[in-house]
C-alpha cells in the first residue's frame, strides 16, 4: 500500500510540473512591416491533421531545441501571411533549406496560409524574464497579431513591464 501511494503522489507530482523538463525553442521568424521579427507561435503546426499528416521524414527530430523539426520563415503582404521558407530544425547554423513543394507538392512558392487561424506573438524590448520552456521567456512587450484564415485583421500590443508590476504588488 505505501508503495502504491508513493507512485501516485510521484506520477502527480510529475504530471504537474511537467514544464521544469522542457526546453527553450527556436522561434520562427516573420518578416513584418520590413523587419525580420522572432515569433513565439507556430503557425505551420495547425496545418498538419488527419488529411495533412505531419511528414515525419521531412521534419525529423535532431534537437531537442526545436522540437517540431523546421524553423519556418513567414511574410505579411497586403495583410495575408505567407509562408516563405522553410530550413530543418537542427541545432546547426548551417541547416539544410527545405523545399516547400516536400510540404505543399500541388502549390507555388510563397504559401498563402489559409489554414491559420489564431494569434501570433512578437516579443519585443528587452527579456524580462527567461523560462527554460517553449516561448515562456517574458520580454518588455508583445505585439499579437491576429489572423483569420491566413489574413491579418487586428494587432495589440501588451506591456509586459506594467503587467508585471501590477502582479508584484497583486502578492502577498
Amino acid at each position: 500500500m505505501k508503495r502504491s501511494l508513493q507512485i501516485v503522489v510521484f506520477s502527480i507530482l510529475m504530471l504537474s510540473s511537467w514544464k521544469a523538463f522542457g526546453t527553450a525553442q527556436f522561434p520562427d521568424s516573420l518578416i513584418y512591416q520590413e523587419e525580420t521579427h522572432p515569433i513565439y507561435t507556430n503557425p505551420l503546426e495547425s496545418y498538419f491533421n488527419n488529411n495533412n499528416p505531419k511528414p515525419a521524414d521531412i521534419f525529423r527530430f535532431s534537437c531537442t531545441a526545436c522540437w517540431r523539426g523546421y524553423i519556418a520563415t513567414w511574410r505579411i503582404v497586403d495583410k495575408h501571411l505567407y509562408l516563405i521558407k522553410l530550413v530543418e530544425g537542427t541545432c546547426q547554423s548551417d541547416a539544410k533549406e527545405i523545399p516547400l513543394s516536400m510540404v505543399f507538392p500541388t502549390q507555388k512558392s510563397p504559401i498563402k496560409a489559409t489554414w491559420y487561424s489564431g494569434t501570433i506573438r512578437i516579443p519585443q524590448g528587452k527579456r524580462l524574464q527567461y523560462v527554460h520552456m517553449g516561448y515562456e521567456s517574458i520580454y518588455e512587450k508583445d505585439l499579437f497579431l491576429k489572423i483569420e484564415k491566413g489574413k491579418l485583421i487586428e494587432e495589440y500590443v501588451v506591456d509586459n513591464v506594467d503587467k508585471l508590476l501590477h502582479e508584484q504588488k497583486e502578492r502577498p
